[in-house]
């Protein structure tokens, strides 16, 4: 019980976190983001470090270290380019082919098998996507809707994301039997760091600390805040939940909300072919648990 309260959490926090970072692109660049987000986590997780034990007992962690922080950062671009430009509520939806992907890279790198009744739910959440993205609920429309999927700019790059996101909680799982949450969490937001000063140009800050807009400072803060608290909870769901697990209920959650807040705060339309796209993709989802 206390371990599904826990992924719940998780998803609520993800799901907050995207808001966040839709609404804080308005503002801010890709770049900039992508450097508080880093940036905050590696303060953080240092101070963390006075629960931590300090301690790294395989050498091969470094090796996930090195692979998982590239993917974040990849990974973190394509996602903030996506929901930029396209509606969260068709983005977020998208995201549920990661325990799909999840349950196949657990099968080989965690030795987590999949069962009959797990195909058939990764069948159902393609077809959710499909009708997604399909003009009208006809069989002509939905058999045209694959296409129209793979050609849509933004639904590209969530799909990398997805694929990129499903590999990172194996590996996040691997690397803590090798060490403890605040250590990987510091190491991993170190290292993300220094790829951006060795390879990305760093960003200006002086008008956006400058400015007086206190939505936007407000909107800052808890970007920073919700960053932490998603990263350092989903280590937590990882040493007591299967990955697959916690990406279905991070995702079911995730899904609902994007729907909620793409209504609320981007006057996104609620129409039938969104809601039964994302009943069916949920009713997919939970063949998978």
């Amino acid at each position: 019980m206390i371990s599904f309260f826990i992924l719940c959490i998780s998803g609520v926090l993800w799901g907050f976190f995207d808001l966040l970072r839709k609404l804080c692109l308005e503002f801010l660049s890709t770049t900039q983001i992508v450097y508080i987000i880093l940036l905050s986590q590696l303060i953080i997780f240092f101070f963390s470090l006075y629960f931590s034990n300090l301690n790294i007992s395989n050498f091969h962690y470094f090796i996930l270290l090195l692979i998982i922080s590239l993917l974040n950062i990849i990974s973190l671009y394509l996602f903030l380019k996506a929901i930029k430009n396209e509606q969260i509520s068709l983005c977020i939806p998208l995201l549920s082919y990661s325990p799909l992907f999840s349950l196949l890279f657990s099968k080989f790198l965690l030795e987590e098998n999949l069962t009959t009744i797990q195909y058939i739910g990764i069948f159902i959440i393609f077809f959710g996507s499909f009708i997604l993205f399909s003009k009208t609920l006809k069989a002509r429309d939905l058999l045209v809707s694959p296409f129209s999927l793979i050609k849509n700019k933004g639904a590209q790059k969530i799909i990398l994301v997805t694929i990129i996101w499903s590999l990172v909680p194996v590996l996040d799982k691997k690397s803590l039997l090798y060490t403890d949450i605040f250590m990987h969490g510091f190491l991993q937001s170190f290292l993300g760091i220094l790829f951006l000063f060795l390879f990305v140009k760093t960003p200006r800050f002086n008008s956006f600390l400058t400015y007086k807009n206190r939505t936007q400072v407000y909107l800052f803060l808890l970007l920073v805040v919700v960053s932490f608290l998603a990263t350092i909870i989903q280590f937590e769901a990882l040493k007591v939940n299967l990955v697959p697990i916690l990406e279905v209920v991070k995702r079911a959650v995730g899904i609902l909300l994007s729907l909620l807040f793409g209504y609320i705060f981007f006057r996104e339309q609620i129409n039938k072919i969104k809601i039964l796209s994302i009943f069916v993709i949920i009713t997919g989802l939970s063949f998978i648990l």
